[in-house]
């Protein structure tokens, strides 16, 4: 990471946005902030619960910022009729390197997911059983630490569906996290994409970590529509693609989709809000990939479908 990164860490948050606007603030913090969006609740003296939306920007990084700011100014409209949210602010803190490490490491814990998968922050002990497959993993400023919602439903759905020896696709993998959870679980070779630089350090340090450097490659770079070889396939076709993206992302990268998947193979995507699942249903059955299976948590939703 560069050092001028570590000079001006911005943490922004939110406080108490409601049940309403929560995922779409999580989603706004996902697309724009470093690390994701982190949600957080705290039970005050009282009883009382408050909730918070958090992410981490460098100060630097003006634009980001204002398209936070501009994205909750819409978010507030929306939900309002053009009028603000009483007390829905952004609110700002500086941090320098140590307060950077102690504040995101304060989020994660040890995390079971699904049957036999087990998120294992590298600062944590566990003795893990036979039957578990252990991911130690360290988000560092990348997205997916098994935390978030989308990350557990495609967590769930990879365990559902990898079979020994599948040939995997990981597009937008963040820290890895999702590449390293199909290794584990039996993938012959995994492919990992992400256009951002630093999601691809991370991730490749995250596979040297789990000691998978042979089984999964990580790549900067995403999907285009690749030139089709015989029968209209790319011959890197895939058993399973799998996208923790926004919604918006995957109906632009929707035509590619068909080329990448094998015949029989399975596509799983996810970084869905409830409300927009129906538009990513319907930009995929144009393509010839009905969804056959959704899976909820809260807001967010994971669909798989079937080349």
């Amino acid at each position: 990471m560069a050092e001028a990164t570590w000079q001006g860490l911005l943490e922004v948050w939110v406080s108490d946005p409601g049940d309403a606007l929560t995922p779409q603030l999580e989603a706004l913090f996902d697309r724009w902030g470093w690390g994701g969006a982190v949600t957080e609740q705290w039970l005050g003296p009282t009883g009382a619960s408050t909730t918070i939306v958090k992410t981490y920007l460098p100060l630097e990084d003006e634009k980001a910022l204002r398209q936070i700011q501009i994205g909750l100014a819409l978010l507030d409209q929306a939900h309002q009729g053009g009028d603000r949210v009483p007390g829905l602010e952004l609110q700002t803190r500086r941090l320098i390197e140590s307060d950077w490490a102690e504040a995101w490491k304060a989020h994660y814990r040890v995390l079971h997911v699904g049957k036999h998968l087990v998120i294992k922050p590298t600062w944590c002990e566990y003795a893990a059983r036979p039957d578990e497959r252990v991911i130690e993993i360290d988000p560092g400023m990348a997205f997916g630490s098994g935390l978030h919602a989308t990350t557990r439903l495609c967590l769930e759905l990879l365990e559902a569906h990898v079979r020994p020896g599948a040939r995997v696709l990981d597009v937008g993998t963040g820290s890895g996290i999702l590449a390293i959870a199909a290794a584990r679980l039996g993938a012959g070779q995994v492919l990992a994409l992400d256009n951002d630089p630093m999601a691809v350090r991370v991730a490749r340090q995250n596979v040297a970590i789990n000691y998978l450097d042979e089984s999964i490659s990580v790549q900067e770079g995403t999907l285009t529509w690749p030139a089709p070889g015989a029968g209209g396939r790319d011959e890197r076709s895939w058993d399973v693609v799998v996208a923790n993206i926004l919604a918006e992302t995957i109906v632009e990268l929707a035509p590619a989709f068909p080329a990448c998947l094998a015949p029989g193979a399975t596509l799983i995507v996810s970084g869905i809000i409830a409300e927009q699942a129906g538009q990513v249903v319907d930009a995929l059955k144009q393509l010839g990939l009905p969804v056959i299976h959704r899976r909820d948590d809260g807001e967010w939703v994971a669909l798989v479908a079937y080349a």
